[in-house]
């Protein structure tokens, strides 16, 4: 069971495909970060290959340095990231916890001990079925609310970012950290989805927490266009990959 939650955690977090080129021009600490989610995966492969078990005080001071590292990075993502404050600290939150419970799940625990930690691995697993689950539920919104008008879908940045792949309608994928969000004209949103009407054009931004697309009301006004974002188009999600 815990070797299929680590599964869920990988699908559900790891933030791009390792083969995007982007990857290439990243920092150390950005390339970390990608590949982070696989770790639970990682261990407990090795483990379950091995049929060895961590020593619990080695595993108990590597746990601790996973937690506090998280801990420390997520605080800081929260500080730097001015809007989506919310979803950085449920997303360091999860992932941390996924690291360190995979470290206590392969070593010599006890029993009673052992349960706790599958207990807060849990919550990881269920934010990784969340965050998948997003794209179903974003996609099938987005075709609602354009009703078969053109559209697409693009983040909110400086320069224009349309969707590439369905999996970046994950839940820990489509969502803004930058620091314009939600002061005053420079608001940035999660996610966009921009609809031809009549020759306008409409913008809806996505809500985590409605987990829906919602309309952006005078969105011209915005120093940071939305309308940069994509160009609408019809057929535009049977143009997306999955990965």
């Amino acid at each position: 069971m815990a070797l299929i939650g680590a599964v869920i955690i990988a699908l559900g977090f790891v933030p791009v495909p390792l083969s995007d080129p982007s990857l290439l021009t990243a920092t150390w600490f950005e390339r970390s970060i990608a590949v982070l989610p696989l770790m639970p995966l990682a261990v407990l492969i090795v483990s379950v290959a091995s049929s060895r078990r961590m020593p619990i005080v080695f595993a108990a001071v590597l746990a601790l340095l996973f937690l506090s590292a998280g801990a420390v990075v997520t605080i800081a993502m929260m500080a730097l990231s001015g809007g989506g404050t919310k979803m950085v600290a449920f997303h360091g939150t999860a992932l941390t916890l996924a690291c360190v419970a995979s470290i206590l799940l392969i070593s010599t625990l006890g029993q009673k001990a052992r349960a706790f930690v599958l207990a807060v691995y849990t919550f990881p697993v269920l934010v990784g079925v969340w965050s998948l689950a997003m794209v179903p539920l974003s996609y099938s919104n987005a075709i609602e609310v354009s009703s078969g008008r053109a559209f697409c879908i693009g983040e909110h940045s400086p320069i224009a970012r349309e969707l590439g792949s369905l999996i970046g309608l994950r839940g820990l994928s489509f969502y803004t950290t930058r620091s314009g969000y939600k002061i005053g004209d420079s608001w940035y949103f999660h996610g966009l989805l921009l609809v031809e009407d009549d020759g306008d054009t409409s913008v809806y931004n996505w809500s985590p927490r409605h987990m829906e697309f919602q309309a952006v009301e005078r969105p011209q006004l915005l120093i940071a266009s939305p309308f940069k974002a994509c160009a609408p188009r019809g057929k535009f999600l049977q143009e997306l990959d999955v990965f």
